[in-house]
């Protein structure tokens, strides 16, 4: 028998690469390849290999090609046209024209994946924008409206630096004299809200990298121009012509909470007022803020009491717990103290805090809870249990936890002192006063 020339392993290797070439084309399936699909083909794999090696100088042929003749031929066409075009603006950073050709040609790109893909238009608009910041010059008309048409696409989960560019535009605008200073009291309260929302709901580590970066730069460039006194004296005038206006009142609020600015007569006044307007957890809460800064403990505790009783959220009840917790506590209502955050570690059981404020009530009253050099530092020895309990539930709370230990160990009674009651280490007794709990005698050394 004459032979062929083929054995068993070319064969294989023959299906093997005809397979391959299907499935290549197959991702192409559905798609439009213009007039010319073989060509259309051919401009798309050969620019893919060239990006793939991240050779852009000599992918831009296929890619030019296949953008202006097939450009629904794959999405990938408008997602690598970015890189690419990034490149030759690069290589022809010194010459203006060109510059200007391939900006254009940059912009073209978002523009048609807006066109093709409008799923994706608040992405396309967001990353034009922070190109068009880029290469803005001294005017930053331009990005600012399309940063903020894309957070006006994606609003609060518009992507972090989209925002923190869009905040940057706007601080420059302003330097111009394009904006007022309250449409940029208003951006920031925008743009905080919406960092805040998304750092609520993720628990990706790059995620809040990449969020927490943005309110950095947010907050650094609002801390340029941001005074207290100058945005109570831009907002009164609104608040003296409009007292029953609810969404001016509610933007005003969140401000001043946001820049923890409430210590003045202003901002209880419109807290108060919101109140009346509108009752709601939030409002409950800004007063229970307001009344706390001015040391109005009494009234402080009766909102936060209401705030939490309408709260729905046990992570965000539990905070206001261990909050009116310390409010009692510093009025010495301490059993009181005790019980709020006993019911704060019972909402979030993974948390430390609300113990270890438990442990420091009882150190700084052992004293009082005690009638002897012994009795008097049972507390110490409750706080001790309080602490070991919270290094034991919350892994984040132990270097907090091991160092209150320490300082707790230092006032321990030492053997001596419990010589007379016939107290041995390691023994249960039960501290006296309003502790009153059982604990562990342990002495010092």
């Amino acid at each position: 028998m004459k032979k062929t020339g083929f054995t068993l392993t070319n064969i294989s290797m023959l299906v093997v690469v005809q397979l391959l070439l299907l499935n290549s084309f197959n991702t192409f399936a559905q798609e439009d390849f213009g007039d010319d699909p073989d060509k259309c083909k051919e401009s798309i794999s050969l620019y893919r290999e060239y990006y793939k090696q991240k050779n852009y100088q000599d992918a831009i042929l296929g890619w030019r090609w296949a953008f202006a003749h097939c450009p629904k031929a794959t999405k990938n066409i408008v997602i690598n046209g970015p890189t690419i075009i990034e490149f030759q603006i690069e290589k022809y950073k010194d010459n203006a024209e060109m510059k200007k050709a391939y900006l254009d040609t940059l912009y073209m790109i978002y523009d048609k994946r807006m066109e093709l893909y409008p799923e994706d238009k608040g992405y396309s608009l967001g990353r034009k924008g922070m190109d068009q910041y880029e290469y803005a010059g001294d005017d930053f008309t331009v990005p600012y409206n399309t940063l903020n048409e894309a957070f006006g696409v994606d609003k609060l989960d518009t992507d972090p630096y989209v925002l923190m560019r869009l905040y940057m535009a706007a601080m420059r605008r302003l330097v111009d004299k394009q904006m007022e200073m309250d449409q940029l009291y208003d951006l920031y309260d925008q743009v905080a809200t919406a960092l805040d929302h998304q750092r609520k709901k993720t628990t990706d580590e790059k995620d809040l990298s990449k969020i927490n970066k943005a309110q950095e730069v947010v907050d650094q460039n609002f801390e340029r121009i941001a005074k207290e006194d100058q945005y109570i004296e831009l907002m009164k005038p609104k608040v003296d012509a409009e007292p029953s206006n609810a969404e001016l009142l509610e933007k005003i609020t969140s401000m001043m909470v946001k820049r923890d600015w409430l210590n003045s007569d202003f901002y209880l006044d419109i807290s108060e007022k919101l109140y009346k307007l509108k009752p709601s957890t939030v409002a409950a809460y800004n007063l229970y803020e307001g009344y706390a800064k001015k040391g109005k403990n009494d009234q402080a505790a009766k909102f936060l009491e209401e705030s939490i009783s309408a709260d729905k959220d046990n992570d965000s009840k539990a905070d206001k717990l261990l909050k009116l917790a310390k409010l009692y506590g510093a009025d010495k209502k301490y059993s009181s103290a005790r019980g709020k955050a006993q019911e704060a570690a019972a909402l979030k059981p993974n948390w430390g805090e609300p113990l270890m404020y438990i442990g420091d009530i009882y150190m700084s009253t052992s004293s009082s809870c005690g009638e002897d050099d012994c009795s008097k530092k049972y507390g110490f020895w409750a706080a001790t249990d309080m602490y070991q309990k919270a290094k034991s539930v919350d892994s984040s709370a132990a270097d907090a936890a091991s160092k209150k230990l320490s300082a707790a160990s230092k006032y321990y009674p030492t053997a001596k002192d419990c010589f007379f009651l016939g107290i041995q280490p390691g023994q249960t007794v039960t501290v006296g006063g309003w502790i009153g709990v059982q604990t562990t005698a342990r002495f010092a050394d």
